[in-house]
């Protein structure tokens, strides 16, 4: 880890969730599971790529209304063990804190967001309707968005290229450590993953972290 590091972003499915997919856990709760388990089907059976995934799962939400709810469902979500503690002592050292993920919608990491005291957060972007979903996907967050974002994010806060780290385990996350000066690989999916990290962290308390990162 660089001295210079002041912004850490950290990924929602497998980091600061505990589990592979927070959608699939706030799909269940308003009655879309089954919809939602034959989309999984058919992502192994065609290798689906995150583009189209996204795209097929955002139809799946057609006509769901958004409202409050989902920040009760959210609020539930089972986080990864010393995920609240690992932002709250990250932000008491001085770091800008936040998620940036592929795996859900603007409607639910806003929840997130205050759950969480996040300084930022951003992950795909859907179109409604009145008031509920539309269909339509307006911005999906793959690997290449992942890395622009958090880069546009660092120059509009004041920070450089050198300021930004950041924690994740999937693929889409490769491009967004290519642009770390430093990243973690927490239990990452792949090889690939790990290789492209600056250290891999095995484990299922996300407190162990913390000793990569210091008190300014």
């Amino acid at each position: 880890m660089t001295l210079e590091i002041k912004v850490i972003s950290l990924d929602l499915d497998g980091v600061l969730f505990d589990g592979s997919s927070a959608a699939y856990v706030v799909a269940r709760q308003v009655g879309l599971a089954d919809q939602y388990d034959t989309l999984f089907q058919k992502m192994a059976q065609e290798k689906m790529s995150l583009k189209q995934s996204v795209i097929d799962g955002t139809k799946i939400w057609k006509g769901i209304t958004i409202d409050r709810s989902y920040s009760n469902i959210v609020n539930s979500l089972p986080l990864m063990e010393g995920a609240e503690e690992v932002v709250n002592t990250l932000k008491s050292w001085d770091y800008e804190v936040g998620c940036i993920s592929s795996g859900v919608s603007q409607f639910f990491m806003g929840p997130l967001i205050e759950r969480l005291d996040l300084d930022f957060g951003f992950t795909n972007i859907l179109g409604s309707e009145n008031g509920a979903h539309d269909g339509t996907v307006k911005f999906i967050m793959g690997g290449t968005e992942k890395a622009e974002t958090i880069l546009k994010y660092a120059k509009q806060n004041g920070h450089s290229r050198k300021s930004i780290a950041s924690v994740g385990n999937g693929l889409n996350d490769i491009e967004l450590f290519n642009i770390s000066s430093f990243s973690i690989a927490f239990n990452p999916v792949d090889k690939s993953v790990s290789d492209a990290a600056s250290v891999t962290v095995l484990s299922k308390d996300l407190r162990s972290i913390l000793p990569h990162f210091r008190k300014s």
